[in-house]
């Protein structure tokens, strides 16, 4: 099975390059890296591509003209440029713990959503990380930065930072749970199926939800991959969602629809 992990970012190098050395203590890395970016300015195009000379794998960078929030748009291209049958999604500003591309290929298969989760940094945690603890793999300590943070108030779910074996983890949440657009995979032939994210203008929130409840229209099944593949995510301000996208997904929800219009087979010019 070849595997694609596919990064969303948008002018923030600082987290795009934590990442990045969250990927190179990889037990396992996957076999190319697409970063699908939104119009970022060329420090992030400098950066990919520093860290492309120094990862054992393929780094594309794909980018787009800045032209507002476009996720769904550059993320289906850069799932267009992908190689990989099996499609990995993990937000730029998430550090993965050095099992996780490990634990997402153990349980992939032809069919499941893979359903993961973050462990939510707070703000103190976040200013104080530093590239050299992140290298040193300081985050997945017990008595580390995360525990210390919980402690304080200052960083939520803890709980879900403790990686568990797989045969243990699936005891402890045998249900499926809601899919998160910061740590998830899909099979790309599922991805396909639904025409990928929908690439309607004007709506900046609970587009991973529209794209869930397509592929789950399809029969497809939900793994909940909870303590394994593990991600840090690290503290911004996040906006609340205006009276237009509430409408949409109160749409979307009543809706029976599986493949959207506007998505993976649209056609695409980086300088529009």
């Amino acid at each position: 099975m070849r595997s694609s992990l596919i990064i969303c970012t948008y002018n923030a190098t600082r987290c795009l390059d934590y990442l990045f050395c969250g990927l190179s203590r990889q037990t396992r890395l996957p076999d190319e890296i697409l970063i699908a970016d939104d119009g970022s300015t060329p420090e992030t195009a400098a950066l990919v591509e520093s860290w492309a000379n120094q990862l054992d794998t393929s780094v594309v960078h794909v980018w787009q003209a800045d032209r507002g929030f476009r996720k769904c748009r550059i993320s289906n291209e850069a799932v267009r440029r992908s190689t990989g049958d099996h499609l990995i999604f993990l937000d730029g500003d998430a550090i993965p713990h050095s099992r996780f591309i490990e634990d997402h290929l153990l349980v992939a298969d032809d069919k499941q959503i893979i359903c993961g989760r973050r462990v939510k940094l707070g703000p103190k945690t976040t200013a104080a990380l530093t590239r050299e603890a992140v290298l040193d793999g300081h985050l997945e300590r017990f008595f580390g930065p995360v525990l210390r943070g919980s402690m304080q108030g200052d960083i939520r779910r803890f709980r879900l930072s403790i990686r568990l074996p797989q045969r243990f983890a699936r005891l402890v949440h045998p249900r499926g749970r809601r899919l998160m657009g910061v740590n998830f995979a899909v099979p790309r032939a599922l991805f396909d199926a639904v025409n990928g994210y929908d690439e309607v203008e004007g709506i900046r929130g609970r587009i991973d939800r529209d794209l869930e409840l397509r592929m789950l229209r399809t029969g497809a099944p939900r793994y909940p991959l909870l303590n394994r593949a593990v991600c840090y995510h690290m503290h911004h301000t996040e906006r609340g969602i205006d009276e237009t996208t509430k409408r949409w997904c109160e749409a979307q929800e009543a809706s029976d629809r599986i493949r959207c219009e506007l998505g993976l087979d649209s056609p695409f010019d980086a300088t529009s």
